[in-house]
């Protein structure tokens, strides 16, 4: 069993990087929730998402677009957003409490 190293809700790790673009497989309304994260285009932190879309299946290209992705989804106060981070997080090996 691998122990997942625990934060607070909402506080990205400042180790988190990815290796490879990060693919998920979403339903509809899910979808939805992502797209309005990423169509926020420029944000005040002067990042962009960078992802790709094939139908249901999305991908965040690179670190720095999930560290954007992440921290938009928390700062958005919408549940099923922070529902898709949480997810996200704990795949990548870490836990939000």
């Amino acid at each position: 069993m691998t122990t997942r190293q625990a934060f607070s809700w909402g506080e990205i790790p400042e180790d988190l990087e990815i290796d490879e673009p990060f693919e998920m497989c979403l339903n509809k309304q899910y979808l939805k929730a992502f797209a309005a994260i990423v169509n926020q285009g420029i944000d005040s932190h002067l990042e962009a998402v960078f992802t790709t879309q094939d139908g249901p299946v999305v991908t965040i290209k690179d670190t720095a677009s999930m560290r954007c992705f992440l921290r938009r989804c928390v700062e958005s106060g919408d549940e099923m957003a922070g529902d898709m981070a949480s997810c996200i997080v704990e795949s990548l090996g870490y836990e939000w409490i």
